[in-house]
């Protein structure tokens, strides 16, 4: 299977928070619903890979572009490696080389909204990857285990931390941004269940330069 992990899913995209207070007590952060980063924001990520990654640690140059796809308006999330291309309103559909894909979700990999600490979902996806003409069915079970300060080189961000295991072998937990709409962080871990053997890869965020 391609490097590129489902969680992510979700992509990645900005949510909006939703912050009260009842009496002199906070409610719990509650993101409603998908708000993508805006068109032309950049960013670089530090990633490191080991196992069946590979071993290498490279710093990814990213920003949110647009494509349309089947008649269609998409948001992307590009790197000179590749395109995760995305519906607006949120959920991965694929990963996209020069305009065409190598890997696609179906349905579309996506949270369930609203994210609220404590919130659990579970879904089933098939996953096409096109170099090798092989689809792979699986299940995903996703946790929000906190909304927390997370720290990675580029400062330190509220993010929600979700965490998703699924049937192939994957174990990945992502920060989540609310303000930039995309994942500071990320944990990904081949389990010895994946078919490729375990591994890891780690992802921060070293810089950015989004404005809302």
């Amino acid at each position: 299977m391609k490097s590129i992990q489902v969680l992510w899913l979700h992509a990645a995209g900005a949510l909006s928070i939703v912050l009260g207070t009842t009496g002199c007590a906070m409610t719990a952060p509650k993101a409603e619903r998908y708000v993508a980063p805006p068109m032309g924001a950049t960013w670089v990520s530090e990633r490191r890979d080991t196992g069946s990654y590979g071993s290498a640690t490279v710093q990814l140059p990213s920003k949110r572009g647009e494509l349309m796809w089947e008649g269609k308006p998409h948001i992307t999330f590009e790197t000179p490696e590749s395109a995760i291309v995305a519906r607006p309103e949120g959920g991965w559909i694929g990963v996209f080389r020069d305009s065409k894909p190598l890997m696609m979700w179906n349905p579309p990999a996506n949270f369930e909204w609203p994210l609220t600490v404590g919130a659990t979902f579970s879904k089933n996806y098939s996953l096409t990857m096109y170099p090798s003409e092989q689809t792979v069915t699986y299940t995903a079970n996703s946790r929000v285990e906190a909304y927390e300060d997370v720290t990675v080189p580029a400062g330190t961000f509220k993010a929600f931390k979700v965490r998703t295991t699924d049937t192939i072998g994957n174990d990945n937990v992502v920060w989540f941004s609310p303000e930039f709409g995309i994942f500071v962080k990320q944990n990904n871990r081949r389990t010895a269940q994946h078919a490729q053997g375990p591994g890891t890869r780690d992802i921060e965020m070293v810089s950015q330069s989004i404005r809302r």
